[in-house]
């Protein structure tokens, strides 16, 4: 997905409140905020959103001498999503459709993302969780999922965000089959995105191998990836990419990928027929078989 001329705003809003969160010095922040400026003016709309969100919060990490700007969120995430899932475990044992249920709860936690919205809103966050049970999904493309998971030798997830991943754990929990799981977070840290500290603090690797994938962009961009990542994604049987940012860089991908998200953009919704707040079960070839017969 190339970036559109509404993304401008928003990644100067986001250095302005990665500074302000950090609590930096007015001065600071206007070093920040010029330094985004400059660097926006020669930004190419052909790259992706997350390709120009790794510019931006570079910028911020230099100029306040912080290498994870956003590790206190990340904990409180963490911490917060493990309050959850007590009651999201019994919710998913107790259900008819239990891998479903374990689908709902990690695309809930995929409202844990401060790169699209930098304050920590518990009414945002609970009205998410509060959904679980009844928010519009696409149960045909869970079951397409499902079927292929049950049928996959490995299986490859591309994490998003800390807290997230707790509820990426208790849908491991649920896969069936008996698939090798590698579970892929960013190789140095960028937004509140997961890296293996995170990872590790919500208990993965007691389900799945967790793969740095070499890169400090809030998505998946496959030509700045490690090598060990790409030998795993080319031969995993099954993708299945959290978040947003992964869903704006691999969407248009050569090969199969499923996508759980909810959709916290405006400019995504418009793009590709949705509305915002919808969450997201679908592949690239769903999202290619809709467009197909569109023009029929």
């Amino acid at each position: 997905m190339k970036t559109s001329l509404d993304c401008i705003p928003c990644f100067v809003r986001q250095a302005l409140d990665a500074g302000r969160m950090i609590g930096c010095d007015e001065k600071t922040i206007e070093h920040i905020l010029k330094r985004v400026l400059l660097a926006a003016s020669d930004f190419s709309l052909e790259l992706t959103p997350p390709e120009m969100a790794q510019i931006v919060h570079r910028i911020v990490r230099e100029e306040t001498a912080s290498p994870d700007p956003y590790k206190k969120l990340k904990e409180k995430s963490t911490l917060h999503a493990k309050e959850v899932a007590g009651k999201a475990e019994g919710l998913i044992a107790g259900s008819e459709r239990p891998f479903e249920t374990a689908i709902r709860f990690a695309i809930a936690g995929n409202i844990l993302d401060f790169g699209a919205r930098s304050d920590w809103d518990e009414s945002v966050i609970e009205a998410s969780f509060d959904k679980v049970q009844y928010q519009p999904l696409d149960s045909e493309a869970v079951d397409i999922l499902y079927a292929d998971i049950e049928q996959a030798g490995e299986v490859l997830i591309l994490g998003d965000n800390a807290g997230e991943t707790v509820f990426d754990k208790l849908l491991i929990e649920q896969f069936p089959g008996s698939a090798e799981v590698s579970y892929a977070v960013k190789g140095s840290p960028i937004i509140n995105d997961a890296t293996e500290l995170e990872a590790r603090e919500a208990g993965i690797e007691k389900v799945a191998r967790i793969v740095p994938n070499g890169a400090d962009i809030p998505g998946t961009v496959l030509s700045a990836c490690s090598e060990e990542f790409l030998n795993i994604y080319s031969r995993a049987d099954v993708v299945i990419s959290k978040g947003q940012g992964n869903f704006e860089t691999l969407n248009e991908c050569e090969r199969n990928v499923y996508f759980l998200f909810q959709v916290k953009c405006s400019v995504i919704a418009d793009k590709y027929g949705l509305e915002y707040g919808n969450w997201i079960v679908t592949s690239r070839e769903l999202i290619k078989k809709g467009s197909q017969e569109q023009c029929v």
